[in-house]
């Protein structure tokens, strides 16, 4: 399928779109990004899988379509094989933080934790994937965060 097809079709869908397996989709200026929501609600943490690209020929690429109908049937799958790609970013929020938000990608064998509003970066060298490990990286760190929290207004 050629990038002007794509282009053409998500004209129609301005300023965002969902896809039916729940996958947002944004096309502002020419650039697109995609994000996937989910919450553990009784854990109090809520996730955001997203990833931007500076065109649709790169989305394409990177999500593989070749039809339309693969465009519509994106979701989190997708997203997840991109993280685990390193072409996605995680966003994890404890809401007991919500405010700051960290963001954890991964790099070569760890992972980048940060969270420009807070001025953090930390690093982790081992791959986080599951909830599980987002989760435990927040109670392991719970006083780094907190700190970070208290500082953000001073920087």
């Amino acid at each position: 399928m050629p990038v002007e097809e794509l282009a053409q079709y998500l004209s129609s869908k301005k300023p965002g779109f969902q896809t039916q397996n729940g996958l947002s989709i944004y096309l502002i200026d020419g650039a697109i990004s995609s994000n996937y929501d989910f919450e553990m609600e009784e854990l109090e943490f809520s996730f955001s899988l997203f990833s931007e690209e500076e065109s649709l020929g790169e989305f394409m690429e990177g999500f593989r379509i070749q039809r339309i109908k693969d465009f519509e049937a994106l979701g989190y799958n997708n997203s997840w094989i991109r993280y685990l790609n390193r072409e996605a970013d995680m966003e994890v929020c404890q809401m007991e933080f919500e405010e700051g938000p960290l963001c954890f990608r991964l790099h070569k064998m760890k992972t980048l934790v940060f969270a420009a509003s807070l001025h953090f970066y930390d690093e982790v060298y081992e791959h986080l994937t599951l909830p599980e490990d987002f989760i435990s990286y927040f109670s392991k760190n719970k006083s780094k965060i907190a700190t970070a929290m208290a500082n953000r207004y001073q920087f």
